[in-house]
């Protein structure tokens, strides 16, 4: 995981909150921290996010077939989506 403080690129060795990085770097709020994740660091949190958050939604879905069961579902995998995006190229 790398982030970016005022200017700065730090790339952590460990695994840090981002709360721990905020009080590391002495950021008045995580706000203010940007987060960037490798590829493989984005997979991973998305397969934990999907585990936790939107399987069960998939499985009602498959269970009733109703159209709301399927947009909740999308529309979780969406959210997730886009709290975990892809680096760019």
């Amino acid at each position: 995981m790398e982030v970016r403080y005022q200017g700065e690129s730090i790339k952590l060795r460990s695994a840090h909150s981002i709360q721990e990085v905020a009080v590391l770097l002495g950021a008045p709020s995580i706000e203010s921290i940007e987060v960037i994740y490798t590829l493989n660091e984005i997979h991973q949190l998305r397969a934990k996010a999907y585990k936790a958050e939107s399987d069960s939604l998939y499985m009602a879905w498959q269970f009733d077939q109703t159209p709301e069961a399927e947009q909740a579902w999308r529309a979780k995998v969406e959210e997730i989506k886009a709290r975990y995006p892809k680096p760019a190229a």
